[in-house]
């Protein structure tokens, strides 16, 4: 079992919610999302279905549970150890990495996480995210324009669950991501006025980017996708044979 619960006491019926929760995980890491069905959930934790209908309303709701059980022991988990000062791009992308990192080693709770935020108490796990985190940011935050936190936090915040969508799809793993985030943060916490200002002396033409495909790609300028680096990698190795 995971045994990442902690409770406060040895009550049969804390055992037994944290046993239901656990199985609840092992399903999702070994079979994936689909597979975690109620009887199946009920046998593995040694339980009978009116036990987890007492605690958990639905198979949704118990899924949502199972989620933020998880969260709690590996993204949100020494959020508020922190350095003395750092700057604010380095802090946020502190926390942010810390959220993401144990993705890498289990995405099928990626997957659990960005299925579980669309179903009806799927709210929970925002609320449980900010409440994780923004205690932690708070050095970070403290004492900044308010309109100015607040259009980071637009930007940051729909950028992040964005990326939790690649990463499920597969088009970006979480090296990808925490590195185009980590450029974006920077972007947005620096002075941009000359770059945002800087144009190309009249006829000069060599200095002004060209405006296709790969400017724009999800994952930066001239940044491939996972997938093809993946496959330079294995062309890569078939050739050193």
């Amino acid at each position: 079992m995971p045994g990442y619960h902690n409770p406060v006491n040895g009550s049969v019926e804390v055992d037994t919610a944290a046993r239901i929760l656990d199985s609840v995980v092992e399903i999702i890491e070994s079979d994936g999302y689909d597979a975690v069905q109620l009887r199946t959930v009920a046998k593995r934790a040694r339980v009978s279905l009116t036990t987890i209908y007492g605690l958990h309303s639905s198979r949704d709701e118990l899924i949502v549970a199972a989620v933020e059980a998880w969260m709690a022991s590996h993204s949100y988990v020494e959020l508020a150890s922190h350095p003395q000062s750092e700057p604010l791009a380095d802090g946020l992308m502190r926390l942010i990495r810390r959220v993401f990192e144990p993705w890498e080693q289990s995405p099928r709770m990626a997957q659990a996480f960005f299925r579980a935020r669309a179903t009806p108490s799927g709210h929970r796990l925002d609320r449980q995210g900010f409440e994780a985190v923004l205690p932690a940011a708070a050095h970070l935050l403290g004492g900044l324009d308010r309109d100015y936190v607040t259009d980071i936090a637009l930007v940051m915040i729909n950028l992040c669950y964005a990326m939790v969508g690649r990463l499920v799809d597969g088009t970006a793993d979480v090296p990808t991501i925490l590195t185009s985030l980590d450029r974006v943060m920077h972007r947005l916490t620096s002075d941009n006025t000359r770059l945002a200002e800087q144009r190309p002396a009249t006829g000069d033409r060599s200095a002004a980017p060209a405006l296709d495909f790969s400017l724009f790609s999800l994952f930066g300028p001239g940044v491939g996708s996972p997938a093809d680096g993946h496959e330079a990698n294995r062309a890569g190795g078939r050739r050193s044979d």
